[in-house]
């Protein structure tokens, strides 16, 4: 599994990923995200992400991790107040329904489970994939989405105002919002990073399963 790293533009380096490579986090509802958000870019001039049209339903609904809520916010800081949670982070579909019961409303939220691109870990009875998200690790920066915050929720750094950038990433995502394989999500990922108001830091290739 690998870690890649870039604090200056256009320079990545890959190190071995030694985060958690599997498990289960709560998201917000991408529908509830787009609505709460669409009066906010209804009033900003020049920013048109790709994947908002400012109507009532997106051109693409991303069903990422990049969403909050965040399974692993707070998650280790409120744990030892709810002892009905584990000591580690929700290993199992019953933990992660139960910290979602106590921390969100479930009408607003989903509850998913990620893997790191090579690992094995094998993903639950019921689940499938839904494609490929490029994050920060999920159980270090609250897995912030250069997928969800560049072409949908447009929230820290964005996209391209003149909207080319990465047009022709955005048409290569799937109904879900994601990439369908590893490789494209790598290649939009340098793509991103090659521009100097894009946000540094640490990334990892999450594969995103979500219950049929």
């Amino acid at each position: 599994m690998t870690l890649y790293v870039c604090n200056e533009t256009n320079i990545i380096t890959e190190e071995q990923y030694c985060g958690v490579e599997a498990g289960f986090c709560i998201v917000g509802k991408f529908m509830d995200e787009y609505k709460k958000e669409l009066p906010r870019f209804n009033k900003v001039a020049g920013v048109k992400p790709y994947g908002l049209p400012y109507g009532k339903t997106p051109r693409k609904e991303y069903l990422g991790i990049g969403t909050s809520p965040h399974g692993y916010k707070h998650y280790a800081y409120e744990k030892h107040t709810y002892p009905e949670l584990s000591e580690d982070y929700p290993g199992t579909e019953i933990e992660a329904m139960k910290f979602a019961k106590i921390f969100y409303s479930k009408k607003h939220c989903d509850v998913v489970w990620f893997r790191v691109a090579g690992s094995a870990a094998v993903f639950p009875d019921g689940y499938h994939s839904c494609g490929y998200d490029i994050v920060y690790p999920p159980a270090i920066h609250g897995a912030f989405s250069i997928i969800n915050d560049c072409m949908f929720i447009v929230k820290w750094h964005g996209c391209d105002a003149e909207g080319t950038a990465f047009l022709e990433y955005y048409r290569q995502l799937n109904e879900n919002g994601l990439f369908d394989n590893a490789k494209t999500a790598i290649n939009y990922m340098k793509h991103y990073l090659s521009f100097d108001w894009s946000e540094r830091g640490e990334y990892c290739i999450c594969e995103i399963f979500r219950k049929i």
